[in-house]
């Protein structure tokens, strides 16, 4: 009877345990929320522009299946959406899939396409959400997953510049400098302006391609810049901000899509005070690399009020100062801000500024010898007054009494041009008799090599004239993918008609070297004296960024200063 017993008892404890096992696995712990995976895949970082591709995977890896399965999934904010390669217009920034059911162990990929739009730094996050029931239960669940872009570059530089405040009815200029950054040329793109309310355009440099606020251009080379100027007139009332914005658009698949942005905002301003500035003694001086500028800063109390307490600051912008030449004329430099200085204990007038009384300070900073960058920053430098004091008469509803002004001084392009030549030419070889002898030919080689770290130079031409006695032998060398010379038989002048001279030419790519050969036949009126092989070699051509006409010019070639028979090229008999 024991036996039987214990047998029974031994086979009850063997079903209990299989029961048990069946209701863990088929009971509550069979479906577990956390078993529903939800995962976005994106890259973390992006320039603006860039397609990006967003994978979005969600998988049931519980044993019960889901219905009615819905994700959601939120592009980032302005994002351009892309949809089976086209530009989805109108969209609301949300797209959701649906599913009747998910069944256990089944996972699911959808992929989204979006152009980024932002600033440098913005972080843009894309978020997921997925929405389901599970069989057999009532109640409702919901997974939340999210991707952060960071903005890191822009392929297009955009400096936006517009006066900090002005009076209403005074006369201002926006400026728009913009350079291609990237690597590739951008094609199919245009800026579009939205002005402020009471703004009113006036002059426009270039004139617009449509309108009054929309310029385009087929192509923007590799680090080409250029520039867009608005001047008119601004209305508003004291303490109101006036912003501008400008977009860049970029067409794609036949339409276009905003591509970056950028603003500025003018404050008007209290007539009370009056401030500005000039440079060499001009406000459109247009400056070269190594140039001393000397700053004159003049103020004005405009008002019928003595004001008391002022301080005059000058900020400088741009990395082709050269801040440690600095002459403040007595006020304080804050090398950390690049700010300088000026109250009542340099001007003691600030400390009672009595009604149309004026004044002004001077100050000078050298620019460096050449661009330590590409970036738009060396096209320019900008330096910014303000005239402030917190003193406000009675009456006047508000916090200070100020004034603005700032002044851009475009920095022209500093081409090198630099020329050699050779007896024994290591491609060309070497003819006639050395040193030269009257009546006889000898063969004299030259180099010619252009670097340009500036701004583009366009109608690139170099010249120069062969004199009496040498003649043009029609044996050359240029860079690879650049224009043959050519000579004129009339004027006996060489001419290398480059066309475009980009910027970066000996710096960011190879130097342009043009090699020619000349023979010289010296006559006997030279014997003793070195020969003119090349005379009034010059570079010419017109700053791109700047419209300035640009001049290079080297010495003659002659036979005494060869780089391989240096001081030995005198004729003889």
């Amino acid at each position: 009877m024991s036996r039987l017993v214990l047998k029974w008892l031994i086979v009850f404890a063997i079903g209990l345990g299989i029961i048990a096992g069946l209701i863990f696995w088929f009971g509550d712990s069979s479906f577990s929320e956390s078993r529903v995976n939800l995962t976005i895949d994106g890259p973390t970082q992006a320039a603006v522009g860039d397609e990006v591709v967003y994978k979005v995977k969600y998988e049931n890896q519980t044993n019960t299946g889901l219905r009615n399965v819905r994700l959601t999934f939120t592009y980032p904010d302005n994002s351009v959406i892309m949809k089976d390669g086209s530009v989805v217009s109108d969209s609301s920034g949300v797209e959701t899939v649906d599913e009747a059911s998910l069944p256990a162990g089944a996972s699911r990929e959808q992929e989204f396409h979006a152009f980024l739009i932002g600033d440098r730094g913005n972080i843009l996050v894309a978020k997921a959400r997925l929405d389901f029931d599970a069989d057999n239960l009532r109640s409702s669940f919901a997974k939340d997953a999210t991707r952060a872009t960071t903005i890191t570059s822009l392929p297009v530089s955009l400096t936006l510049s517009a006066p900090p405040t002005a009076t209403t009815g005074s006369s201002i200029a926006y400026i728009l400098d913009y350079r291609n950054e990237s690597s590739a040329a951008i094609s199919d793109i245009r800026f579009l302006f939205d002005y402020p309310d009471g703004f009113s355009p006036r002059q426009f440099s270039p004139s617009p391609n449509a309108g009054n606020n929309s310029w385009s251009a087929q192509t923007l080379a590799v680090s080409a810049g250029k520039r867009i100027s608005i001047t008119g007139t601004i209305s508003g009332s004291e303490g109101q901000s006036k912003p501008v914005k400008v977009t860049l658009q970029r067409k794609i698949n036949g339409r276009y899509i905003d591509y970056e942005s950028a603003s500025a905002t003018t404050i008007i301003s209290s007539p009370l005070l009056g401030v500005s500035l000039k440079a060499n003694d001009t406000s459109g001086y247009i400056a070269h690399p190594s140039d001393t500028l000397q700053y004159d800063v003049t103020y004005k109390n405009n008002s019928t009020f003595t004001l008391t307490g002022l301080t005059l600051t000058v900020r400088l912008d741009g990395n082709m100062y050269d801040l440690s030449t600095i002459n403040v004329g007595g006020g304080f430099f804050d090398s950390s801000s690049g700010t300088i200085t000026w109250n009542s204990t340099v001007i003691p007038a600030f400390t009672a500024f009595g009604p149309r009384q004026n004044g002004s300070v001077k100050f000078s900073v050298k620019l460096k010898q050449a661009p330590s960058t590409s970036g738009s920053g060396s096209l320019f430098v900008r330096a910014t007054a303000q005239l402030v004091t917190p003193n406000v008469p009675s009456g006047m509803d508000s916090d200070q009494v100020s004034a603005s002004s700032d002044l851009i001084i475009k920095i022209t392009s500093q081409p090198t041009f630099n020329q050699t030549a050779y007896v024994n030419d290591a491609a060309f070889g070497s003819s006639g008799p050395w040193p030269p002898k009257a009546g006889s030919e000898t063969a004299i080689t030259v180099h010619w090599k252009l670097t340009n770290p500036g701004n583009d130079l366009s109608n690139a031409k170099l010249t120069g004239t062969l004199p009496l006695g040498v003649t043009w032998e029609n044996v050359t060398s240029v860079t690879a993918g650049q224009p043959q010379p050519t000579f004129n038989q009339n004027t006996s002048q060489v001419i290398w008609d480059i066309g475009t001279l980009p910027q970066g030419v000996g710096t960011q790519s190879a130097v342009y070297e043009l090699v020619f050969q000349v023979k010289i036949k010296p006559s006997m009126t030279q014997v003793g004296l070195p020969a003119t092989v090349v005379q009034n070699p010059a570079l010419s051509g017109t700053d791109s960024y700047t419209q300035q006409s640009i001049v290079v010019s080297a010495p003659d070639v002659t036979t005494n200063i060869t780089i391989d028979q240096s001081g030995t090229g005198i004729i003889q008999q």
